[in-house]
């Protein structure tokens, strides 16, 4: 599933982390290319997963904390299709989610917030 958790990336494992950015640019690219992909995209927004006017911000913060991370990052991302999901991403939702879903972002998120 397409999914853009808008979480500090600091919080994400290597494994999410480079999962959401992978994911963004499977979304342009299915928005661009597929013969549904606006279907595809509008229905990932109606369900709070994809903010696309997020996702050149987004992608940037996530090539940022892969390469303080030392990990390669060399696929910028450029999005000036159409508008899905403005501002539906469930951040709460998303805070419950993640940390439920893997046990390494739930330690990273505890952490985090003790540095806060």
């Amino acid at each position: 599933m397409t999914r853009m958790w808008c979480l500090p990336t600091e919080i994400l494992c290597d494994d999410h982390l480079r999962g959401e950015h992978a994911e963004h640019h499977q979304l342009v690219g299915t928005i661009q290319s597929h013969p549904h992909g606006e279907a595809i995209a509008e229905g990932h927004a109606e369900k709070g997963n994809i903010d696309t006017t997020r996702l050149e911000e987004r992608h940037a913060r996530l090539a940022t904390e892969m390469e303080r991370r030392d990990m390669n990052h060399d696929s910028p991302l450029a999005y000036d299709g159409p508008t899905y999901g403005a501002g539906a991403i469930d951040l709460e939702m998303n805070r419950t989610d993640l940390p439920d879903r893997c046990e390494d972002c739930a330690a990273r998120a505890r952490k985090h917030s003790r540095s806060q």
